[in-house]
């Protein structure tokens, strides 16, 4: 009855030989469903009651898959029903954050695809990144995971909406050069002791015309991003014209990061989110590679929080050598924070037109070696800031970073 609501054809995956049990594995026939729904011109591959185990799967164009009540989508926990690093051209591994490029879901330059719920997706990270002895590896230390849960890679028409995505062992959702996006409705949860490394919610790289809204995000690492690391795509362009919305999110890092990569970021908007249990509620970071240009960012807007975190916000160079961070507005933002804000320019770079309008979340903020930064109404202020006191901020910061990812 309810797959019966769902336009264009439904493929179950039970008829293509799922069992749906939570130990045979489903990976080859949940992909006939996925073919066969492409070779009929698209439609609607159904997931109902019941666990799939699965590896990698490929979407396809004009293709969505639906989970139903209580359909789990979990990942397997063996390596060989994964793709290898080099599916595509635009995927990467890090060996830094051990990570080694599969995923549960791909869409590699498709149209047109889509998951949606209400049912759940279950990254299974216990399995790869803890110990014979319950206890989270080292970052670097991780033998083997999976990379993004969840791919699109240079799609268009992309909708990830009303679903549970939880215990991803990496990022949870990436978004990476794609056009014409809708993110509702998500519940993710990453955030857990043991802690997982790199444990992010949403990642939106290089994306243009993108709405996400309704989501509560609790990660383990940065709730959601934007990034400008066009360096891997087939078309370079910028992240651009993206809009988030009426979001409850909550990390022991970021709630919000802006930067990564030499690419642009520009022209996107936050508003109406509430951000609790976070170390840091907005961070603006150009690069974290030493010598690199930087991601130049330009015309994004706050608007409408209310932010309770360690610190509230802070805009920073770090090691960017060229980039521009101009017209950068915070308003109608209510709450606290622990440690002052900080701007802070390594001087290479530009900061101008940074607004905070009638912000009320106390401490006020620290600036060094950027100008143009105005105040109006609120309490949100400049403080003065010593070597001294810049030494203990540095040392509260790491407190507070302690608390947080150790808790």
């Amino acid at each position: 009855m309810v797959c019966a609501a769902i336009l264009g054809a439904v493929f179950s995956v039970v008829d293509f030989g799922a069992v749906g049990d939570g130990a045979a594995k489903d990976t080859a026939s949940i992909q006939r469903a996925i073919d066969a729904a492409e070779s009929a011109g698209g439609g609607t591959v159904s997931l109902g009651a019941g666990t799939y185990l699965s590896g990698s799967l490929y979407l396809k164009d004009n293709v969505e898959i639906w989970l139903g009540p209580g359909a789990v989508l979990k990942a397997s926990p063996d390596r060989e029903d994964y793709n290898s690093w080099d599916v595509c051209p635009q995927n990467s591994t890090n060996a830094f954050e051990s990570s080694f490029g599969a995923h549960l879901l791909l869409a590699i330059e498709k149209r047109k695809v889509g998951v949606r719920g209400p049912g759940r997706i279950d990254g299974n990270a216990d399995v790869f990144t803890l110990d014979g002895k319950g206890e989270a590896y080292g970052q670097q230390r991780v033998p083997w995971r999976p990379s993004q849960l969840l791919y699109f890679v240079e799609c268009e028409d992309v909708r990830v909406v009303d679903l549970e995505l939880v215990r991803a062992p990496y990022w949870t959702l990436f978004l990476h050069g794609c056009e014409h996006v809708a993110v509702r409705g998500l519940s993710i949860d990453v955030r857990r002791r043991p802690h997982t490394h790199n444990g992010d919610g949403i990642d939106i790289d290089c994306c243009r015309y993108v709405t996400v809204s309704d989501c509560r995000i609790n990660s383990s690492d940065d709730a959601i991003t934007l990034r400008g690391d066009w360096k891997r795509l087939r078309r370079r362009r910028p992240c651009e014209f993206v809009a988030v919305s009426n979001c409850i999110l909550s990390s022991p890092c970021c709630a919000i990061r802006v930067g990564v990569g030499d690419g642009i970021v520009r022209n996107c908007v936050f508003s109406n989110c509430i951000i609790e249990n976070t170390r840091t509620g907005i961070e603006l970071v150009s690069s974290w590679r030493p010598g690199s240009h930087g991601v130049d960012m330009t015309g994004l807007m706050f608007s409408n929080f209310r932010v309770d975190a360690g610190v509230f916000c802070r805009i920073r160079h770090q090691y960017a050598t060229e980039a521009v961070v101009r017209d950068i507005e915070f308003s109608g933002i209510s709450g606290s924070s622990e440690l002052a804000s900080e701007i802070r320019s390594n001087r290479k770079g530009k900061f101008s037109g940074i607004r905070f309008r009638d912000v009320r979340v106390g401490k006020g903020v620290a600036i060094e070696g950027a100008e143009d930064v105005s105040f109006e109404g609120g309490d949100f202020r400049a403080v003065d800031m010593t070597a001294d006191d810049r030494a203990q901020w540095e040392a509260d910061f790491m407190r507070i970073s302690n608390k947080f990812w150790f808790r």
